[in-house]
């Protein structure tokens, strides 16, 4: 390694250093990256990446999802999960309705509806429950997260 390279290796990592101080999900991403770097150097599979993930979904949310599903006249569709940084408790979750399962996604199939999360999101998520809500707030899908330890006031976000 030349001296260039081993200046450019270090001044990289010190930027990833700033980004998970700065970012607590970058920790996570960072913390991820490293665990499947070494899973994959000792030959493990990488099904372990789901562990410690569940997600229930509630009645209401299967039927709102089967209710989505026949208002948009595709059966393919399907709802995606993603846990991103950001709110005031520090990470909030994202829904968006989609068709296509990428390589990094997991799926979850109950009673005929699928869900779809990336891997990083199912780790942070952890064992948790989707539900479909509709009250004077609004309606909208929502997720139990049982290692939340705290939430803000409005709901919107969660810590961990």
């Amino acid at each position: 390694m030349t001296i260039e390279s081993f200046d450019v290796e270090k001044a990289k990592q010190a930027e990833q250093a700033k980004q998970v101080e700065e970012d607590p999900f970058v920790a996570l991403a960072a913390q991820e990256e490293a665990s499947e770097r070494d899973r994959s150097d000792a030959g493990a599979e990488n099904s372990s990446l789901e562990e410690g993930f569940s997600l229930k979904l509630t009645p209401r949310a299967v039927a709102r999802l089967r209710a989505l599903k026949e208002e948009e006249q595709d059966a393919q569709l399907t709802l995606r999960v993603r846990i991103y940084s950001g709110g005031c408790s520090g990470y909030r979750s994202d829904f968006s309705l989609d068709k296509s399962c990428g390589a990094n996604d997991l799926e979850v199939c109950q009673d005929g509806v699928k869900v779809l999360i990336d891997k990083l999101s199912a780790r942070t998520l952890g064992a948790s429950e989707l539900d479909f809500v509709n009250d004077i707030i609004g309606e909208g899908f929502t997720l139990r997260i049982a290692k939340a330890h705290s939430a803000c006031g409005c709901g919107v976000s969660f810590g961990l």
